[in-house]
């Protein structure tokens, strides 16, 4: 039986949690935890885009993270793709199912560097 993204429990039966941020650390680093899927991702989208707009590497701790759907691991792709030669976005501690992700559809961006 299918789950509707509109319900609160994800397909393996585990509440969804909501995305949330917050800034760590003392080199603009932002934590981020939760899940990216569908009803998370334009919140997701927005965060990449403020990020964008700063100065240098962006520096993400992605270790609250439990879950990323393609779209979210593609949105994080284009962000990379977008950053001006010479800047990285730094994920820290990413869901390995992201990893592997990036890995299988972008292995050629340099512009991400995951970091354990």
């Amino acid at each position: 039986m299918a789950v509707p993204h509109t319900e609160d429990v994800s397909v393996s039966g585990h509440p969804r949690r909501p995305l949330v941020s917050d800034e760590c650390g003392p080199k603009d680093c932002v934590r981020v935890s939760g899940q990216v899927y569908l009803d998370t991702l334009p919140a997701w989208e927005r965060l990449l885009g403020d990020l964008v707009d700063r100065e240098g590497d962006i520096l993400m701790d992605m270790s609250g993270i439990t879950f990323v759907d393609v779209a979210g691991a593609s949105s994080l792709a284009r962000t990379a793709q977008c950053l001006p030669d010479g800047r990285r976005l730094v994920i820290r501690k990413p869901p390995a199912s992201l990893t592997r992700v990036l890995e299988l559809f972008w292995p050629e961006l340099v512009a991400i560097e995951v970091v354990e």
